[in-house]
Formats: C-alpha cells, sequence, structure tokens
C-alpha cells in the first residue's frame, strides 16, 4: 500500500482544488469553509484510502477497515491544514 503521508498530501492537494471550484461557481465562502472542506477531507480521504488499499493492499486489509484509516487520515489531513494555516496567520 501506499505510504499514509502520500494519501494526506493528495487530500489536501484534492480539497484545495474543490474549493476553488465550488467558489468559482458561486458558493458562499462560508458555507464552503464550514461545510464543503470538512466533508470533503473526510470523503476524499476514505475515497482514496479504499482505493489505495483494492489497488496495492492485497487483500491485507478490508475495505471497511481502510475506509476507517481513511476517515483517522482525513483528520490528520485537516489537522495539517489547520496548523499551516495558523502559523501563516491565516486562521
Amino acid at each position: 500500500m501506499l505510504e499514509d503521508i502520500i494519501i494526506v498530501g493528495l487530500v489536501m492537494v484534492l480539497v484545495e482544488i474543490v474549493k476553488l471550484t465550488a467558489l468559482h461557481f458561486g458558493a458562499n465562502e462560508d458555507v464552503v469553509r464550514q461545510i464543503v472542506v470538512p466533508l470533503a477531507v473526510f470523503l476524499l480521504a476514505g475515497a482514496l484510502n479504499v482505493g489505495n488499499a483494492l489497488l496495492f493492499g492485497a487483500g491485507a486489509i478490508t475495505a471497511i477497515e481502510a475506509l476507517a484509516v481513511g476517515f483517522k487520515l482525513g483528520a490528520m489531513a485537516g489537522g495539517i491544514y489547520s496548523l499551516g494555516k495558523a502559523a501563516l496567520g491565516q486562521s
């Protein structure tokens, strides 16, 4: 399986793309920040990790276990993203 940090990095990049796309199509910035981004983080992390397990796991982990780990990775990605924004003074 791919390393967890690769999944976290992909989630962060894809969530930024989702956020910019939602704003481009006229979504309210507060709605995007409070609803779209957190949902995108967890859904993308879960989906990417399940895909990772199915493609590269060779049966070592079930899809449900991969989904649970993906949700944990989503929480990690959200924390890293928030920490970076706070360090830059953008929170």
